[in-house]
């Protein structure tokens, strides 16, 4: 009887394991540190570095665990985010933006006077 009750146990706990390590963390793409690269303004696409000035970082860091940290203009916020496999929403300090996600790039548009700018983000390698 005692070894028919460990050899279930054993096996419960070896399905625990498969199951998992089988498991799919949907944010595992976007979890990292994400800056600027580029941004298009108009038909007009110029390097982010063009355009900074010293000391205003714009970066955008996500968890595992859906918060994230967002650097506008050096001003750091606290948030959380929901990623779904072609954009991220992010709730920060009462405010909100939607990013689209393609191919390791996330976009953020933004509407200024009616003219949209694009702020193309790529995740930086560590």
């Amino acid at each position: 009887m005692i070894k028919n009750i460990s050899a279930l146990v054993l096996c419960a706990v070896l399905c625990l394991c498969v199951f998992a390590g089988c498991s799919d963390d949907n944010n595992s793409e976007i979890v990292g540190k994400w800056v600027p690269t580029t941004v298009t303004i108009g038909s007009s696409t110029v390097p982010y570095s063009d355009l900074v000035k010293e000391g205003r970082e714009f970066s955008l860091t996500f968890e595992s665990n859906g918060k994230c940290k967002i650097i506008l203009g050096g001003i750091e916020n606290e948030g959380e985010f929901t990623f779904n496999e072609t954009s991220v929403d992010i709730n920060y300090s009462g405010q909100s933006m939607k990013l689209d996600y393609n191919r390791g790039v996330l976009t953020l548009n933004l509407n200024y006077n009616n003219e949209t700018t694009s702020y193309l983000f790529s995740k930086v390698v560590e």
